[in-house]
Formats: C-alpha cells, sequence, structure tokens
C-alpha cells in the first residue's frame, strides 16, 4: 500500500509540476547552442573540408577568382566612369570582399536547415548550432579571401591606423544579422522551399542597387537614398575604416536598428515554430 501511494504521489506531482513556456525553451536552445562552440565551430571546419576534398588549394580557389575579378572589374569600371584606379579598385576589392561574405550568409542561410535535414531527424541538438555552423562555415571562407583585400591594400599603399580596426564592428555586425537571418529566413525556408530562390533573386537585385561596383558620389545630391538601404548601412560600416572614410550617423542608426530589430523578430518566430522545425524538413 505504501509503495502504490509513493507511485501515485510521484505521478501528482509530475503532472503538477509546470511545463517549460516557449519561450523558455527557445533560450535554452539558444543559450545551450552558442555555448556548444566547439561543436558548432567542428562541424564548419569539417564542412570546408569536405567541400574541397581532394582539391590542393582548397578554398583558395576562391580567393584566386575574386583577385582575378577584382583586377578585371577595377580595370574596366574605372576606365568606363573614368575614375581614377588607385582609388577605385580598393574600394571594389573591399566592397566585394565583404558583400561576398554578405550574400554567402544569405545563400547559406536559407539552405541551413534543410541541408541538416538527416541530425534534425536523428539527433536531438539546439537548432541554434545549424545556424551557427552555416554562419562560421562563411566566415572561414571569408578570412582565405582577405587575401586578396590584404594585398590590394599594400599594393596601392592605403593608410591604415587605429580607426581602421572599426571595420571589426561592421564585420561583428555583418555576423551578428548573418546569425538572425538563418535563424528566421532558414526556418522560413525550411517550410516553404520557394522562398529560397526569391531570395537569391532579391539579392542580386540589391547587389546593383547597392554601392559596391559604383561609387556613391554618382548619386550628386540623392546620396540619401543610400541611408535606406540597409546593405549599404553594413557594408560600409565594414569598409569605410580600411579605406579611411568616416561613417554617417544614420549609417550607424541603420545597422544596429535593423541588428536590434531582426533578433527580436526572430526571436518570437524561433519561439514559436522551432518544434516544428523536424516536421518542416
Amino acid at each position: 500500500m505504501s509503495v502504490n501511494l509513493a507511485l501515485t504521489t510521484d505521478n501528482t506531482v509530475a503532472r503538477l509540476a509546470p511545463r517549460p513556456s516557449q519561450t523558455q525553451l527557445a533560450l535554452d536552445d539558444l543559450t545551450t547552442g552558442i555555448k556548444s562552440w566547439w561543436l558548432w565551430s567542428t562541424m564548419a571546419w569539417q564542412d570546408i573540408r569536405l567541400r574541397y576534398k581532394g582539391s590542393m588549394l582548397g578554398p583558395f580557389w576562391l580567393t584566386i577568382s575574386m583577385g582575378i575579378m577584382v583586377t578585371a572589374l577595377g580595370v574596366l569600371y574605372s576606365a568606363i566612369w573614368k575614375h581614377d584606379i588607385t582609388d577605385f579598385l580598393p574600394y571594389l576589392a573591399i566592397g566585394l570582399l565583404f558583400w561576398n561574405l554578405i550574400s554567402s550568409l544569405i545563400s547559406d542561410g536559407t539552405q541551413a536547415f534543410i541541408k541538416a535535414e538527416g541530425i534534425l531527424l536523428q539527433v536531438k541538438m539546439p537548432v541554434t548550432i545549424h545556424a551557427m555552423r552555416s554562419v562560421v562555415r562563411n566566415l572561414i571562407v571569408f578570412l582565405h579571401n582577405c587575401v586578396v583585400g590584404a594585398a590590394v591594400l599594400l599594393f596601392f599603399s592605403v593608410p591604415q591606423s587605429l580607426y581602421s580596426l572599426v571595420s571589426l564592428i561592421g564585420l561583428v555586425l555583418i555576423l551578428l544579422n548573418g546569425f538572425w537571418f538563418t535563424m528566421l529566413v532558414g526556418m522560413m525556408c525550411t517550410r516553404f522551399r520557394d522562398i529560397g530562390p526569391i531570395v537569391a533573386s532579391l539579392t542580386q537585385i540589391v547587389f546593383f542597387l547597392t554601392p559596391i561596383i559604383w561609387m556613391p558620389n554618382s548619386l550628386g545630391n540623392k546620396l540619401w537614398v543610400m541611408y535606406l538601404n540597409p546593405a549599404y548601412a553594413f557594408l560600409e560600416i565594414a569598409r569605410g575604416p580600411l579605406l579611411g572614410h568616416s561613417i554617417p550617423l544614420p549609417v550607424w542608426a541603420m545597422a544596429f536598428g535593423v541588428t536590434i530589430l531582426g533578433f527580436l523578430v526572430t526571436f518570437v518566430f524561433f519561439a514559436r515554430f522551432r518544434a516544428r522545425l523536424p516536421f518542416w524538413v
């Protein structure tokens, strides 16, 4: 009788114990995932090794192709638009360097959970790990491509100072936004597969609307239009300090505003639909 009474009491307590809310579960997923840095960093590095398995140069093939593209476009567009190549080519090289990171974070982010289908269905781990894996994977490729940017800055003797370190803030902002974008749009693309191609098309449009292969002074007195472009804000904070350009206050406001708003919207969406992700893949 005493044993049955004890079992009944335990079952009653278990039923009465409050279940964690969706918000708490999302917070636990986020904190546990970020703390598991050894896991997502190892997975990201393994992705790079598998992608270039059997290649002698590995991701440096992307670096070589980027160097060729920067040289070709720099010579061509500086002649077409009558820009001084010593000013335009460093501007183009650093712009393409950070844009390639942004675009790769976007394209890879839309497929992050789809590519992790096997793990999501078989292994119980924080969803955040897959987003961090995608971000770090693209960061590794970016660091390889930094060779091109450094070579151009050295070749054209672009002066650097402590102010150049502000560029690291731009890099951090790009990575942070790549993280929430992967969490938000990655889940949406897992549910609705048509969103991925739409995002890819929009990314190409944004490329031409952002001053990368053209300079902002081409807009004349309509330069204020650039302040409405979030891609320009992140790009300019990362690129400007390396070229000795000051960052206007509206650019800072746009970058931090998008970052904060993106994280808030993403967390609400993540808390609401996190548990459904395994059923969507």
